[in-house]
C-alpha cells in the first residue's frame, strides 16, 4: 500500500492521548470532535455514501456521542440549511447574500433578522471558506480519528471551556475570542480554521435547533497546533494539584443566604486551596 508522505508526526501527543487528557480532565460529555476539509477524501478513506442526508453539524454531533467517521460531499449533505456554504462546499443559496433567506419568512413570521439590511450587516462578519477550494469536509472523534485533523471542537459548558482557553493561553497569554451573531458553524470551527486561532461562539439558532446543542453548551474549536501544549497543561495541572471543578454551587453558597445584620466575612476569608484541602 503507498505510503501517507503528508501524514503528520505527532511525537509525545498523538490524537488519542489528547483525546483522553481532554474529556478526562475537562470532564466532557461525549468526545471532541475532530475536524478536517480538503479536495479529495482523507488518505485511506472514502466518500460517505449511506442513506443519511444532513446537515454537517449533526454528523458532528454522531461522531461525538456515536464514534463515528464520516468524509462528506456537497451530496451527502442536507442543503436546506446555509452551512454546506461556510464549509466552501458550494455557493449560498442567493437570498442569503441578498438577506432575504433570514428576514423574509412565509406569513412575516419573524425570522433572524427584521430586515434584509441587518441580515447583510451580520454576514459581513460570518467567517466563509470560498466555495470551490472545498470538495469533502471529514468529522470523526478525536480518540480514533484516521485522518490529520485541521480543527477540534469541543462541546462543554462554560466552566470546562473556560478551563480549556485558560489550559491553551497558561503560559502563552493573551485572550481568546468569539462572537454572536453568525452560525455557530462560521464563528466557531470555520473561524478557529481560518484564523489559525481558538473560536468560541454562545450559539445560534442552528446550533440549538438542527444541531442540537443543550441551552447550555458551547462550541469551542481548536486549531489542532494549540491542542499539545493545551493538553500538557491540563496534565500539569493535574499533576500539581491544581484546584478544578471545586467551587461550590452559587445556589448552595452562604453568602446568598447571609442576613443583612451580620457581620459576614466571605468564606471566613479562605483561600481556594485551603477550602480545597477541608473538603478532601
Amino acid at each position: 500500500m503507498e505510503k501517507n508522505h503528508y501524514k503528520r508526526n505527532y511525537h509525545e501527543w498523538p490524537l488519542e492521548r489528547m483525546a483522553k487528557t481532554l474529556k478526562k480532565v475537562l470532564k466532557l460529555k461525549g468526545e471532541p470532535i475532530a475536524l478536517a476539509w480538503g479536495m479529495e477524501p482523507p488518505y485511506g478513506l472514502k466518500p460517505y455514501t449511506g442513506k443519511l442526508e444532513l446537515p454537517h453539524c449533526q454528523y458532528m454531533q454522531r461522531s461525538r456521542f456515536n464514534g463515528e467517521t464520516f468524509v462528506l460531499s456537497l451530496e451527502s449533505m442536507y442543503q436546506g440549511c446555509s452551512g454546506f456554504s461556510y464549509m466552501g462546499l458550494s455557493d449560498p443559496d442567493p437570498t442569503l447574500k441578498t438577506g432575504y433567506l433570514h428576514s423574509r419568512n412565509p406569513q412575516g413570521m419573524p425570522g433572524i433578522f427584521g430586515t434584509p439590511g441587518a441580515s447583510r450587516r451580520c454576514l459581513q462578519y460570518y467567517h466563509w471558506i470560498e466555495p470551490g477550494t472545498v470538495k469533502y469536509f471529514s468529522c470523526s472523534p478525536l480518540s480514533k480519528c484516521p485522518f490529520d485533523p485541521d480543527v477540534v471542537t469541543i462541546i462543554g459548558d462554560a466552566k470546562q471551556c473556560t478551563y480549556a482557553i485558560r489550559a491553551a493561553i497558561y503560559y502563552r497569554g493573551g485572550v481568546v475570542t468569539g462572537q454572536v451573531g453568525p452560525g455557530v458553524d462560521s464563528d466557531s470551527w470555520g473561524a478557529a480554521y481560518l484564523t489559525g486561532e481558538i473560536k468560541f461562539t454562545l450559539g445560534s439558532h442552528g446550533s440549538f435547533g438542527a444541531m442540537g446543542l443543550q441551552p447550555y453548551e458551547i462550541a469551542l474549536s481548536f486549531p489542532l497546533e494549540w491542542l499539545p501544549e493545551t493538553c500538557a497543561n491540563l496534565e500539569e495541572w493535574v499533576e500539581r494539584g491544581k484546584p478544578m471543578f471545586h467551587e461550590t454551587p452559587a445556589e448552595e453558597d452562604e453568602w446568598l443566604k447571609a442576613p443583612y445584620e451580620g457581620p459576614y466575612k466571605w468564606r471566613s476569608g479562605k483561600s481556594a486551596y485551603e477550602l480545597r484541602e477541608e473538603q478532601e
